[in-house]
């Protein structure tokens, strides 16, 4: 099979022959094929969403060779272009980029209007697509009466109106709550399914790689690896644990990884059907849907009544096991919650001051920002040291914002932290 996406000795430069020149993309090379679901992964600054704009056409290669469907987006012509970015991909964004004047409606038919299809073909269309995102109830509302959620289905509604054959998805859920995420996620995977659609998805959260066939391990701007996402683990080692199984099973939640965890554990004898059927219930008993009697009895049972005949120690002692390893579980759940709420609060402040103080910067600077405003929040960096750093040149790891201007930020900035979760927080 030919592939659809055919990356050769990229490189992507920034201010190329200056004193703050930056690559943002060293010596890539990859091959995607179609109906592949691929996401590039990694870090903030790692490169990964400079990349997917290559491939978009958005960004164009200092050197080496991008071809999408045969076509090299850096050589194509105006009209040729428009076109590519009709039919060949589409983009769903994280901040959505609706176009608030416009009813929800308007907004998924935008791409179409200069189509030349007559009106109620592409009127037939977007309703098709807004009735299976479940938005079609919504066709009328402006986008700021919408959901976080509902402005990204409308989003991907949006992008997939002209039926492109790649879907580009540039962190679609980050700006989303977990639920939101889980809907979103789902529905790029239905499309990916459904209509053998070629995904390409950029994320830097380990959550959002369950559906991926392939995830490219990116940082510093390079392929770090690839891997395939195999739903089994090739030579199982019992005592690299949790670290092992994370790695082996990226797309399961922890309550899933620690199920496996003690299973790898303790039950290595017994057959694969039984192990799943033990997974399952141990996982049950993690999210708190039978309790540690319950979970005893279901080991000491025998098979014929629904159980697994272990011996009543053995039963006791992978109960105990379950116990212990789900109230490590919980503390993590709430570690990550927090994590999750002040990514949200960094991504508002980011765009609000991207905004305001009308900061022209590119992917990388963006991302850059984002780094150093969550380590400000984190109180990993003082007032002064986050002032020192915005200002540097991009070249020495700053953003080069004038000083003014960053003085202005930081003000804004410290207003913020006075907020009283912040210092609760630094106490």
């Amino acid at each position: 099979m030919e592939a659809i996406v055919k990356i050769k000795n990229l490189k992507v430069i920034y201010n190329l022959g200056k004193l703050n020149e930056y690559s943002a993309l060293k010596d890539i090379n990859l091959e995607i094929y179609p109906g592949e679901y691929v996401t590039f992964f990694g870090p903030s600054g790692c490169g990964k969403s400079t990349l997917l704009y290559t491939i978009a056409g958005l960004e164009f290669p200092t050197s080496g060779e991008v071809i999408v469907n045969q076509q090299n987006p850096s050589q194509l012509k105006n009209k040729e272009l428009v076109n590519f970015h009709r039919y060949t991909v589409g983009m769903v964004f994280q901040a959505y980029y609706l176009i608030p004047q416009l009813n929800i409606l308007n907004n998924v038919l935008m791409p179409r209007i200069f189509s030349g299809d007559e009106i109620e073909k592409r009127t037939q269309k977007a309703n098709e697509l807004m009735n299976r995102f479940g938005i079609i109830d919504l066709a009328k509302r402006r986008p700021s009466q919408l959901s976080g959620g509902q402005q990204q289905r409308v989003a991907i509604a949006r992008a997939l109106v002209n039926d492109p054959l790649i879907l580009l998805a540039d962190e679609p859920v980050g700006n989303l709550d977990s639920k939101n995420s889980e809907i979103v996620l789902k529905l790029i995977d239905d499309i990916h399914r459904t209509e053998k659609k070629t995904i390409i998805h950029v994320s830097h959260n380990p959550k959002d790689l369950e559906f991926s066939d392939r995830i490219f391990y990116m940082k510093d701007g390079q392929i770090e690896k690839i891997v395939e996402n195999k739903r089994r683990i090739t030579n199982p080692d019992i005592n690299s644990e949790s670290d092992s199984l994370s790695k082996a099973y990226p797309y399961l939640d922890k309550n899933e990884i620690g199920a496996k965890l003690i299973l790898n554990q303790i039950i290595s004898d017994y057959s694969i059907e039984t192990q799943q059927r033990m997974e399952k219930e141990i996982t049950r008993f993690i999210k708190g849907e039978i309790n540690k009697n319950k979970l005893i009895q279901l080991f000491d049972n025998s098979q014929e009544n629904g159980g697994f005949d272990l011996y009543k120690q053995t039963a006791k002692k992978m109960a105990d096991l379950v116990d212990n390893l789900t109230k490590n579980l919980d503390i993590e759940e709430k570690e990550t919650e927090q994590e999750n709420t002040l990514q949200k609060r960094v991504n508002k402040i980011k765009s609000y001051l991207c905004e305001k103080y009308n900061l022209n910067l590119n992917f990388e600077q963006v991302e850059r920002l984002e780094e150093m405003l969550t380590e400000r929040f984190n109180f990993k960096l003082s007032e002064i040291r986050f002032n020192q750093k915005i200002i540097k040149n991009w070249k020495d790891g700053g953003l080069g914002i004038n000083k003014r201007t960053v003085n202005k930020i930081c003000r804004e900035i410290k207003l913020v932290m006075f907020n009283k979760k912040f210092k609760e927080n630094e106490n």
